[in-house]
């Protein structure tokens, strides 16, 4: 059994951004509706601000990612 990592993501984790965004890409093609596709500039910019949590592996191989979004003058989040 793997045991995973969970983080806040940060500047370090930039290089797995690509692969973030195919995993995105990928997830929206299976389910078909209600899952926003980001851009790499969109992700990095999360990661960036501290609005991210990345799951990477014993070996550091990516795992997860969940970002933080908020609207409504910071009344409203969603991830």
């Amino acid at each position: 059994m793997s045991k995973f990592t969970i983080v806040i993501a940060d500047e370090s984790h930039l290089s797995y951004v690509p692969e973030i965004e195919n995993a995105i890409n990928q997830a929206a093609k299976i389910k078909g509706t209600g899952l926003a596709r980001r851009s790499c500039e969109y992700l990095s910019e999360k990661i960036s601000q501290g609005k991210a949590v990345i799951a990477l592996d014993e070996i550091k191989t990516f795992a997860g990612f969940c970002y933080v979004e908020s609207w409504g003058h910071e009344k409203f989040v969603a991830n």
